[in-house]
């Protein structure tokens, strides 16, 4: 398994992995203007032969006052690649990207039926910090943002 940061090319295979795993929808472009930014952290998960599996994309933001933060706006493994410790690397791997990056902590959002991802954020140390009413849609349901410091 390879972790990578993602490339222009890379875009379909995220797209088409994000529709896959329900996740938050962007657009190609919202992809690309991201890759253009110097305080976005974007990886990808491949296979030994190369094969996409994953990826992870988030942004690095300045709270002021010396404190830095990141928020892990959408990760996803593609389902053959579910169960095989894909998802646990890409973690570990924006992670330690984060701490590179001198960030005090990392937040995220999930939906709150979402108990497989929930119990994975909380095994690397994610606490739920709050919840969004009704911010999901397709259903409608609770978001829960969850919270690492370092």
């Amino acid at each position: 398994m390879r972790i990578a940061p993602i490339r222009s090319e890379d875009i379909p295979d995220v797209l088409s992995t994000a529709e896959e795993c329900r996740l938050c929808i962007w657009s190609g472009e919202a992809y690309r203007a991201e890759l253009a930014r110097d305080d976005s952290i974007m990886l990808k998960a491949a296979e030994a032969e190369g094969k996409f599996a994953g990826f992870a994309v988030g942004r690095v933001f300045d709270l002021g006052g010396g404190k830095r933060s990141v928020e892990l706006t959408n990760i996803g493994v593609r389902q053959p690649f579910r169960g095989q410790g894909f998802g646990s690397v890409l973690l570990r791997s924006f992670l330690n990207h984060c701490q590179a990056a001198r960030v005090d902590s990392v937040v995220l959002e999930v939906r709150e039926s979402n108990i497989k991802a929930i119990q994975f954020y909380k095994h690397f140390g994610f606490v739920q910090a709050g919840r969004r009413k009704d911010f999901y849609t397709d259903p409608q349901e609770d978001g829960l943002t969850m919270r690492l410091s370092f």
